[in-house]
This record gives C-alpha cells, structure tokens and sequence, in this order.
C-alpha cells in the first residue's frame, strides 16, 4: 500500500471522516515546495480515523528551500 489520502498542492477545504487507513503510508499532505515552487493546502479536517500498519498516521512532506545570499 501507500497512502491511502495523498492532497496535494492548492487543495483546499478538505473532509476526511470515517476511514479504515491501512496498511501503508497513511495521510500525506504534499510534496510541497519541490524545485522551490511555492505551493498551498488549505482548510484540512480528519476526523474518526483508523490507522492500522501504517508508516505514519497523517503527515506533511515539504521540501527544504535554499537561499543564496551572496
């Protein structure tokens, strides 16, 4: 398995209720930021969830961005 929510960017108001999760990743929210794009997720609720042989429960991936200053 692997996630069994994935939301990605400019996703907004999202409901997830009531889910059996697993197995697998759990709920990912992203990549967010790759290449060093600006990206967005708005308004997520998770309610009465089930995690069973998950890696994670819920989680936010973003990616680090480097800035030069010189």
């Amino acid at each position: 398995g692997d996630d069994c929510v994935a939301i990605n960017s400019g996703s907004k108001f999202i409901n997830i209720t009531n889910v059996n999760c697993g197995p697998g990743h759990g709920i990912s929210v992203g990549s967010l930021g790759k290449n060093g794009e600006y990206s967005t997720v708005e308004e997520v609720y998770v309610s009465d969830i089930i995690f069973t042989r998950t890696t994670n429960g819920a989680r936010i991936k973003t990616w680090e961005v480097r800035i030069d200053y010189s």
